[in-house]
């Protein structure tokens, strides 16, 4: 009896398979990539990194920020 009480706790929560993470959760922070995002989507890329910018600086300077922060 345990053990199909075991089984059935297990399939609940899909033991059965290693926690893989998605690419999605990966932030890019490749100079080609960053050059082609708007100063709206680097400063969310920002937030992930957990830095506030300021998007009246130049698209340059805010991409010198998040690589410096990534590093």
């Amino acid at each position: 009896i345990l053990m199909n009480l075991w089984k059935k706790f297990k399939s609940l929560f899909n033991l059965d398979y290693p926690l893989v993470l998605k690419k999605e959760d990966e932030i890019k922070t490749d100079l080609k990539h960053l050059k082609t995002q708007t100063k709206t989507q680097l400063e969310k890329t920002g937030r992930k990194l957990g830095i506030e910018l300021d998007k009246r600086q130049t698209k340059d300077k805010l991409i010198k920020q998040i690589r410096k922060h990534s590093k």
